[in-house]
């Protein structure tokens, strides 16, 4: 490389932060030696192109920081591309180890797996009957919320200050239209 093309490396890479031609100019310059660079260490295409592109995305932040005094310019991108290599071989060396945990670990038989099932379509349920609760005029809410506290229907009445006839009929109506909701929701299904 001649003296005038460092020198104009240089230049190009002070530029980049801001020049969006001067990024433009210094990556075709040293994509190939970035990718040739690449290549030899790393151990698929994908890494490979994984490598080159996050180099030059890191190399735009990092460019503010280059000195002359310590290198010339295709050094310095090199030594990202090291960086970013080197992460990515402990990101799939931690990723080995977990998948070897995971392994060792027992897999899930046909009775995990229907308890999972139910504990999910129980949750849904469960949001489900949030959604039809909520639906419901206040009164009824209370009267509900009250007999799942414990009380009988003549004690959540008395609590709310009605009748023990207008405490049955708030439990009615509350019971239909949890009913149509759960029957609306099975025939969607």
């Amino acid at each position: 490389m001649s003296v005038s093309r460092r020198a104009n490396d240089a230049e190009i890479l002070a530029a980049l932060p801001d020049d969006v031609a001067a990024y433009e100019e210094f990556y075709r310059s040293h994509v190939r030696r970035v990718t040739a660079f690449a290549t030899r260490r790393c151990s698929c295409a994908e890494d490979v192109a994984d490598a080159v592109a996050i180099t030059f995305v890191r190399l735009l932040g990092a460019a503010r920081r280059y000195d002359p005094e310590r290198g010339e310019p295709v050094a310095f991108v090199l030594g990202i591309a090291a960086n970013v290599i080197r992460d990515q071989r402990r990101r799939d060396a931690r990723d080995q180890a977990l998948l070897s945990k995971l392994s060792v670990r027992e897999r899930l038989d046909d009775d995990d797996v229907d308890r999972i099932d139910a504990a999910i379509s129980a949750a849904q349920r469960t949001d489900d009957m949030v959604e039809a609760l909520s639906a419901i005029p206040p009164g009824e809410q209370d009267m509900l919320r009250l007999l799942a506290g414990g009380h009988t229907q003549a004690q959540a009445s008395a609590q709310l200050g009605i009748s023990h006839a207008a405490g049955r009929v708030r439990l009615t109506r509350a019971r239909q239209r949890l009913r149509r909701h759960i029957d609306d929701e099975e025939t969607m299904e």
